[in-house]
C-alpha cells in the first residue's frame, strides 16, 4: 500500500513540476516562431546567440567594446515585431540615453555588451532578455522586442571627467592628489576660510557628465543632467558628506564660489546611491554662504 501511496504522490509531484515549467518553455518556443517568422517575413538573416537572441550589426569601429565602468552612450528604438513603439531615444531633440556598463542589468547589458563606438545594430529579444511576463503600455506578456541601437561614445573614467571640464567650463583647474578638479568663480579675500569642525551652510547644484529622463519639481518631463540642488548645512570633518566634496568645501571661503569635478573614487564609490549609479563622476558648483 504504502509503495503505490510514494509512487502516486511521485506521480502528482512530477505533473506539478510540468505545470510550473511547462508555461514558461512555451513562452520560449512561442517567441522563436515569431522570430523565426519575422525573420523570413522581412527577408532578415541574423545570427543568434545561445542566449536565444537574433542580432545584425553594422560595424566601421575598431575600438574596444565597453567593459565595466565604462560610459556608453547609445540612441536606441524599441518596438514590437508588429511594428508598435515601445521607447525610443528623440535624435531631433538631441536626447540620449548613457548607461554605466556592467553594474546592473537591463535590457540593453547583452546588445550593448556586443557593440563598439559608432556600431549600428539591430537585436530582437525573446522575452526572457526583455521584460518578461510583464505587460505595459502596449506591451504585452512575453513580447518578443525588436531594438534598434546606435552606439554614439563609449568613455572611460578619464575620458568622462576631460569631457566634463569641457561642458562644465573648468578651464584651468587645480588637480589635487585625490583627483579633484577645482576652479574658484568667485573670489572672496576677506572672507573666513572654511577649517574643520565648524558648522557651514551653503548652497550647491549637482550634475552627471550626462542627461537623463526626469521630471521636475512640477512634475513635467525633462532631459537633464542635474541630479541635485539646493542649501545644505553640515559639520566638517564629521564624514557627513562624500569626501571629494568637504574637500572642494574645505578650500574655500565665506563668500566665494567654485567649481568642482569627483572622480567616483571621491564621490559615491563603485555602488552609487538611488539618484547616481556608481563609478560615476560628479560635477558641483559650490557657494559657502557661513562657516562657524
Amino acid at each position: 500500500m504504502w509503495k503505490y501511496l510514494v509512487l502516486f504522490f511521485a506521480f502528482v509531484f512530477g505533473l506539478t513540476n510540468c505545470s510550473v515549467e511547462n508555461p514558461l518553455d512555451e513562452q520560449a518556443a512561442n517567441n522563436e516562431v515569431e522570430i523565426q517568422n519575422y525573420l523570413k517575413q522581412q527577408g532578415l538573416n541574423f545570427q543568434k546567440t545561445a542566449d536565444g537572441m537574433y542580432y545584425s550589426i553594422v560595424s566601421t569601429a575598431t575600438t574596444p567594446k565597453p567593459v565595466v565602468a565604462d560610459l556608453v552612450t547609445i540612441h536606441y528604438k524599441l518596438s514590437l515585431l508588429s511594428g508598435g513603439l515601445v521607447d525610443s531615444t528623440s535624435r531631433s531633440a538631441n536626447q540620449t540615453k548613457s548607461i554605466v556598463f556592467g553594474i546592473s542589468q537591463s535590457i540593453f547589458t547583452l546588445p550593448v555588451s556586443m557593440l563598439k563606438a559608432g556600431d549600428k545594430a539591430t537585436f530582437l529579444l525573446p522575452s526572457s532578455l526583455a521584460f518578461g511576463g510583464n505587460s505595459f503600455g502596449n506591451v504585452p506578456a512575453y513580447a518578443v522586442i525588436r531594438a534598434d541601437v546606435e552606439v554614439i561614445s563609449i568613455k572611460n573614467q578619464a575620458d568622462q571627467i576631460t569631457s566634463m571640464q569641457t561642458a562644465y567650463g573648468l578651464t584651468n583647474p587645480e588637480k589635487t592628489t585625490t583627483g579633484l578638479l577645482f576652479q574658484k568663480t568667485l573670489e572672496n579675500p576677506t572672507g573666513a576660510a572654511v577649517a574643520q569642525g565648524q558648522s557651514v551652510k551653503l548652497n550647491y547644484l549637482g550634475r552627471l557628465g550626462y542627461g537623463y529622463i526626469q521630471t521636475d519639481a512640477t512634475n513635467k518631463v525633462i532631459y537633464d543632467s542635474k541630479f541635485g540642488a539646493g542649501t545644505l548645512t553640515f559639520l566638517t570633518g564629521s564624514g557627513q558628506l562624500i569626501s571629494g566634496f568637504e574637500e572642494a568645501v574645505l578650500k574655500m571661503k565665506v563668500g566665494e564660489k567654485a567649481k568642482a569635478i569627483l572622480p567616483y573614487t571621491i564621490g559615491y564609490g563603485t555602488n552609487g546611491n538611488s539618484t547616481i549609479p556608481g563609478y560615476s563622476p560628479l560635477y558641483f558648483e559650490i557657494e559657502i554662504v557661513s562657516a562657524q
